[in-house]
């Protein structure tokens, strides 16, 4: 076992020195401390203004020129429609490029162009499209979105839309299909 060290005689004994503690009347961490605290609400009050402790509401930021929101529930479960590559990039595109009232202005050649794929690749996919309602053609190069999938969700623009289509969107209802999986359980 080691053996402590031994002072001389003669030497003082030294303590550690630590840092002074601030006062409390010094700013920690920004804040400001109570007196001051206490002397603005005065002011304040003084002057007949009142305070809240509601952090000031910021504007909602989005990327792109346009909002979007999409239904949850058939975004969750996109997987299920089995969609190839292509259609996935087509509803994309759909979804990024509509219009105020859920319109698209495109053709199949342009969009082959973009994706670097035969124009009947691009007629598969949007026919797939189609046949589980994400979109039709309303004439020669317009399609429509489907407003109940992906279009500013539950604005009023939405519901004006929604409202505008009932009888056609009635006819072009979203539905998810079963995967054998959960037909069996």
């Amino acid at each position: 076992m080691a053996q402590p060290l031994r002072r001389s005689a003669g030497a003082p004994a030294t303590t550690p020195r630590l840092a002074p503690a601030p006062s409390p009347a010094d700013a920690v961490n920004g804040m400001e401390t109570a007196q001051q605290l206490v002397k603005g609400l005065s002011a304040l009050a003084k002057r007949g203004g009142t305070f809240t402790t509601k952090d000031p509401v910021k504007p909602y930021v989005f990327y792109g020129k346009q909002h979007l929101s999409m239904s949850q529930v058939i975004e969750d479960n996109l997987w299920k429609f089995e969609l190839s590559g292509t259609s996935r990039n087509v509803l994309d595109y759909l979804k990024t490029h509509h219009d105020q009232h859920g319109l698209v202005e495109m053709t199949q050649s342009s969009l082959a162009a973009k994706y670097g794929c035969s124009q009947s690749k691009i007629s598969r996919a949007v026919s797939q499209l189609s046949h589980h309602n994400f979109t039709w053609r309303e004439r020669r190069g317009v399609y429509r979105l489907n407003p109940l999938y992906a279009y500013r969700w539950g604005s009023e623009k939405q519901l004006r839309l929604v409202k505008s289509l009932t009888k056609t969107l009635v006819e072009h209802e979203i539905t998810i299909p079963t995967v054998r999986n959960e037909a069996t359980r």
